[in-house]
């Protein structure tokens, strides 16, 4: 008799969720970034300094998301590109915890503190183990 053919999609499920979240996450983290850049005009109502500081954390926010998106293709199986990846996404991580950090001195932290520091949590682990692969 003739063994069935396994389903190599139904034994992988845990690996499929975590690759698609982690799709999810990056691109939530790119939409992030856009966003912080499109409200620097709402929050600063001309060209300052400050302005450009806010745009720049932006467009950190952005570059996090395309190192992110390199380690999901064919270039990630390169050592140096899942370095510079988890590099960011640990430097990335470290500002939010340290934003959380100075908007708790100063009273109390929004829930959207919490919602991108929990964010850039699952980023980083999500792709130290996607690049285990």
């Amino acid at each position: 008799m003739k063994r069935p053919q396994t389903n190599s999609l139904r034994y992988n499920k845990p690996a499929l969720a975590m690759k698609t979240l982690y799709k999810v996450s990056t691109f939530l983290i790119l939409g992030l970034g856009i966003l912080h850049i499109s409200m620097t005009l709402v929050i600063f109502r001309s060209l300052t300094p400050g302005a450009l500081w806010f745009v720049s954390g932006g467009m950190v926010i952005i570059f996090l998301s395309f190192f992110n998106f390199i380690l999901m293709g064919e270039a990630g199986k390169q050592r140096i590109v899942r370095m510079l990846t988890h590099t960011a996404n640990l430097i990335g991580l470290l500002f939010a915890g340290a934003m959380l950090i100075i908007e708790s001195r100063r009273g109390r932290p929004g829930p959207l503190s919490w919602v991108v520091l929990a964010l850039l949590v699952f980023e980083t682990i999500a792709a130290f183990r996607y690049s285990s692969r």
